[in-house]
């Protein structure tokens, strides 16, 4: 018989264990009918994901194989149908023997410490159900990550590769807040949607008022440079990011013209109205 302590790392862990297939569940139903091309659009490269990418060990395996003989050549390259269908696969997997190994630890294997402190982020010392505690939400919180991904590539029309304009509130510098440099007073929804963004575009008015929200690259929109500068965003709008011009108020009342020159200039212009938060 286990022992009262022992008993409740065993809760602990069966607590655990249901948040990590509440997750994996939620991961499932965020992948539900994800096309390839839908996948790999309105993905911004941090330098990590570079690096990443950069390390290529298995690619230099394959070339010292195909330069000993082994293979006659190098393996076709995969669609991005079948890329994603592996990568999926590759996940449930992962996660399969993630679950088949928490589910089997003992009281005494819950207890055991595993992660020192770590004095250098206050990172602290973790034992087994501790860290099986931290992890179990972990598909779960991408799984939000990803629904969120999705929402977006449908709101900047991602596939038709449109460059989307959206005011920052009503009525522009004559709604109240933003007349007096007040981002909090900005749509909701356009806050969303800016944090969203690859690439934000628009005066220095309105990328001094949306900078809070902003994540992606700011490129700011005068007179002088509105036809390179539009003329870049639908160049990223082709490549599959997300860019995003910002007005005041409706970009109907408060920026006819520079609509008008993005619609020579890009293949496919969004108009998000004024009131749209």
């Amino acid at each position: 018989m286990p022992t009262q302590d022992e008993e409740k790392l065993l809760q602990r862990r069966d607590r655990a264990l249901e948040k990590m297939d509440a997750g994996h569940q939620a991961l499932l139903k965020s992948l539900e009918d994800l096309e390839p091309e839908e996948a790999f659009l309105g993905s911004r490269w941090s330098v990590w994901e570079v690096l990443k990418h950069l390390d290529a060990p298995a690619f230099v395996d394959s070339l010292e194989r195909l330069m000993a003989g082994e293979p006659e050549m190098l393996p076709p390259f995969d669609t991005r149908d079948a890329h994603l269908k592996r990568d999926i696969q590759k996940l449930m997997d992962t996660g399969t023997r993630m679950r088949n190994l928490f589910v089997g630890l003992s009281a005494e294997q819950l207890s055991r410490p595993i992660s020192p402190y770590n004095p250098h982020n206050s990172f602290p010392s973790l034992t087994m159900i501790d860290l099986m505690e931290r992890v179990v939400q972990h598909e779960g919180n991408h799984a939000i990550q990803i629904d969120a991904t999705r929402k977006y590539v449908a709101e900047f029309s991602t596939k038709d590769r449109a460059v989307t304009f959206t005011g920052l509130g009503n009525g522009g510098l004559g709604n109240g807040g933003l007349g007096n440099g007040d981002p909090s007073q900005i749509l909701p929804g356009v806050r969303e949607i800016l944090s969203f963004a690859d690439y934000i575009a628009g005066d220095a008015t309105a990328l001094d008022l949306a900078r809070p929200y902003i994540r992606g690259i700011e490129l700011p929109l005068n007179p002088d440079n509105a036809e390179e500068v539009l003329s870049r965003m639908g160049r990223e709008a082709r490549a599959g990011q997300w860019p995003l011009v910002v007005c005041l108020g409706d970009p109907n009342q408060t920026c006819p013209e520079l609509i008008e020159l993005a619609k020579k200039l890009c293949d496919k212009v969004l108009v998000r109205s004024g009131n749209e938060g």
